[in-house]
């Protein structure tokens, strides 16, 4: 797992983290104003409606009623950093086909300094609108992906990353209790599956597997969810899973066929 813990100390530009704090800000709200932003650093308005100028005229915050909201200029760079990860390649044709069979929504996510992000989504026809979006970040501890991600890792990982996390309770099924959490990365480890059951989101069921490489390489996990009132238990525990697993399958052969080919 990447973790930013395992990164060496560097010097860093106070501008430049102050900037990306505001952004940071804007992304989980969304939409706000300068005072809004402002309070959640104890600065000035004038300070950062400074930093607020720059990041519109450079494409980076758009302005609407006197509030801010991130720009399209993090497209470009969301898709030119999305078109250089193999696995989107590799998966993007399997999550469709996943969402099709299923009629829900398809997620591939991969891990980074210990938070899921979407990759790519693909939602079937019967799917309602699910409160994530290509770039969701997402906890570990709460998701179905991300404790599948946590059930690849060795022990001492797992207690690295559990000392480093506040579990956070989401709704009232969150798991907030370290030993509960490794009870199920047991279960997850034994069968492949890894489950929530509206932990992350009220309403929302959701269905997980790792994906990992021939070298035994964590590559990312293929996620399906729902809301809780069309998945019964039996598509959630069983029917479901089986698909994910079969097509989990296909991708892991894809990207072991693929850094074959890359070696001629």
């Amino acid at each position: 797992m990447t973790n930013s813990s395992g990164k060496r100390e560097r010097k860093t530009i106070q501008s430049v983290e102050t900037a990306l704090e505001i952004l940071e800000v804007i992304r989980e709200k969304e939409i706000a104003g300068v005072t809004e932003i402002a309070d959640e650093f104890g600065r000035s308005k004038s300070t950062v409606h400074h930093y607020l100028a720059t990041l519109e005229e450079h494409g980076y915050l758009e302005r609407s009623d006197g509030k801010y909201q991130l720009g399209l200029r993090f497209l470009t760079l969301g898709g030119k950093v999305r078109e250089q990860e193999q696995l989107y390649h590799l998966g993007k044709s399997d999550v469709d086909k996943l969402a099709r069979e299923t009629g829900e929504k398809a997620r591939l996510i991969v891990e980074r300094d210990g938070y899921g992000i979407t990759l790519y989504q693909s939602s079937g026809n019967a799917i309602e609108d699910t409160p994530t979006h290509v770039g969701s970040i997402e906890e570990l501890y709460c998701t179905a992906a991300g404790k599948a991600f946590l059930a690849e890792l060795p022990d001492e990982e797992v207690s690295t990353y559990l000392g480093e996390t506040t579990m956070h309770a989401y709704t009232q099924n969150t798991i907030t209790d370290p030993e509960e959490l490794r009870d199920q990365l047991e279960a997850i480890r034994s069968r492949g599956i890894a489950f929530d059951d509206e932990e992350r989101y009220d309403g929302i069921r959701c269905v997980a597997s790792s994906i990992v490489s021939s070298d035994d390489t964590l590559l990312g996990a293929l996620s399906v969810s729902a809301p809780e009132d069309r998945v019964s238990d039996e598509r959630f525990r069983s029917e479901i899973p089986d698909l994910l697993q079969n097509i989990v399958g296909v991708v892991e052969i894809n990207t072991t066929y693929s850094r074959w080919e890359d070696m001629f």
